[in-house]
């Protein structure tokens, strides 16, 4: 049994980016647990702050039954302005020296949101700086298709359940329609590069030498 690691920028990256691959995680027996660096508090234009980021917590649990998430977690960081900054890393070096992840999963340093780059500096910086061994990173996609993924995974079998699991964030299904994007995209992978039907992509990083953090 494989232990699955998420660090999700807002509730909903993680259905979005890699859920189909979360329910082939959780098919196969492994444990997956999610950290969500933010709870999204400025992603509706009719409720308040307060409001937003409880009903998105929310949608997050009923999503987690969809994709076999074990365990998640809410640090509540400030949304849109999210930041990289030595708190933030010794949290996760934490989470990841307790767990001891085989598999660590974040979006993309490419991304256009910066929450989503924070994300990703954040995951990197942690992963350096914990001990070995280092968990598997892989880098998904959700704002910005990435130029030359480096690992597909096959998740036709799973993509009834990744859309139930995006729609559940019925509140961001609102403003945009992630359902239809996320599973058109994972359409285009499996069909482009590969013999799969559906398909996510990622990039496997190489991991830096540990050294100290910078915050940025």
């Amino acid at each position: 049994m494989a232990r699955v690691l998420v660090l999700s920028p807002h509730p909903d990256d993680e259905a979005i980016g890699c859920g189909g691959t979360l329910c082939r995680h959780s098919a196969a027996g492994d444990e997956i647990r999610v950290i969500f660096l933010t709870s999204g508090e400025r992603g509706s234009r009719v409720m308040s702050l307060g409001e937003t980021a409880s009903v998105r917590e929310k949608e997050a649990q009923a999503a987690a039954l969809v994709l076999g998430i074990a365990g998640m977690e809410f640090l509540r960081g400030p949304d849109g302005r999210l930041r990289s900054s030595a708190e933030l890393v010794g949290k996760i070096v934490e989470a990841i020296e307790g767990f001891r992840p085989d598999y660590l999963y974040t979006t993309h340093g490419g991304e256009a949101h910066s929450d989503h780059r924070a994300a990703f500096r954040t995951a990197m910086s942690a992963v350096a700086n914990a001990p070995r061994p280092w968990p598997a990173v892989r880098l998904f996609e959700v704002w910005t298709p990435l130029k030359e993924p480096t690992h597909l995974e096959d998740i036709t079998p799973h993509v009834a359940a990744k859309t139930r699991a995006v729609r559940c964030y019925a509140s961001q299904c609102d403003n945009v329609r992630f359902d239809e994007a996320c599973i058109a995209l994972n359409r285009y992978r499996g069909l482009m590069h590969g013999e799969s039907n559906y398909a996510e992509a990622f990039v496997e990083t190489v991991l830096p030498r540990p050294r100290a953090h910078t915050p940025s």
